[in-house]
């Protein structure tokens, strides 16, 4: 190979495997299920160590856990479905934007996952709030309100012109 046809090579070699290599980094720094849920997880660990619970309310305390858990894997599964969904709409050449009756599907869907999140919250915390000391109760109806009150995903479905 001459030194002229390795000039021409390398340039277009650069502009075949950069768009790649920037697309597998892309993918790589996207948040991952394992990676949400962790991160739950350990907020959960760090308010279950707050609490010192006593032995009487572990029982209590590890349905409400199971239920916060449980939560925290599902919003983390819609949040990669949509953001899937979202990759795949993008990615069509002739992909079209939600329709207003599409987005307030999508909406009214959102909507009964929250319900649904947030009775099985109240079932799961009615047992150990009866069980709990008032500063226990502040604690753990501060990390209530933050499942209640959390938006469905951070970048949800959006409806573009």
């Amino acid at each position: 190979m001459t030194i002229r046809s390795f000039a021409l090579a390398l340039p277009l070699t650069a502009a075949l495997v950069l768009p790649v290599a920037a697309q597998n980094r892309a993918d790589n720094d996207r948040t991952t299920i394992n990676q949400i849920v962790a991160r739950e997880d350990a907020r959960i660990a760090q308010l279950k160590a707050n609490l010192k619970l006593a032995d009487d309310q572990q029982d209590d305390w590890n349905r409400f856990e199971a239920a916060l858990k449980d939560i925290s894997r599902k919003r983390a599964e819609r949040s990669i479905k949509i953001r899937e969904e979202q990759d795949k709409r993008d990615a069509e050449k002739d992909g079209k934007p939600l329709t207003h009756a599409e987005a307030l599907r999508r909406h009214a869907d959102a909507l009964t996952f929250r319900a649904e999140e947030i009775r099985a919250l109240a079932d799961a915390a009615e047992p150990i709030s009866a069980k709990l000391s008032e500063a226990q109760r502040r604690r753990v109806d501060e990390v209530i309100r933050s499942y209640v009150q959390a938006p469905f995903v951070s970048d949800g479905p959006v409806r573009r012109r």
